[in-house]
């Protein structure tokens, strides 16, 4: 029996300790970044192959989130800012779908409501978002 409540007691810290890196990761885009285009907010991020996504959450387009990808956290919260601007003055909503290396470097695609997919290539995973973004 202690020895259960003396695992259950290392549970629960490691679950606090968990719970506090999250709320730290959360809090840190928009101390970092410069603020979200009018209509979203910073989200999420996480890490992915390669770099980073970061999440915004918007109201009054055709997404509720858009993802942005990047090789460093700045460049990934940079563009889901471009991406949510191009949304916001009219144009089409696009939010990052997938992403993979290739030979020499990344490809990402997007995924658009009125475009549909739309694919870019790059020696960096910023580079590859600017591509696809670039063919909105």
């Amino acid at each position: 029996m202690r020895e259960s409540s003396g695992r259950i007691g290392s549970a629960k810290r490691a679950l606090a300790m968990i719970g506090a890196l999250t709320v730290a990761n959360l809090a840190l885009p928009a101390v970092a970044s410069a603020a979200p285009a009018a209509g979203c907010s910073a989200f999420l991020n996480s890490t992915v192959s390669g770099g980073y996504k970061a999440t915004l959450a918007c109201n009054g387009i055709g997404l509720s989130f858009i993802d942005g990808l990047g090789t460093t956290l700045t460049d990934a919260g940079e563009e889901a800012r471009a991406l949510a601007r191009i949304a916001l003055g009219g144009g089409d909503t696009c939010s990052a779908f997938l992403h993979a290396t290739a030979p020499g470097g990344y490809n990402v695609t997007l995924t658009c409501v009125h475009t549909g997919l739309v694919s870019g290539s790059g020696a960096t995973l910023t580079d590859a978002s600017r591509a696809a973004r670039a063919s909105i």
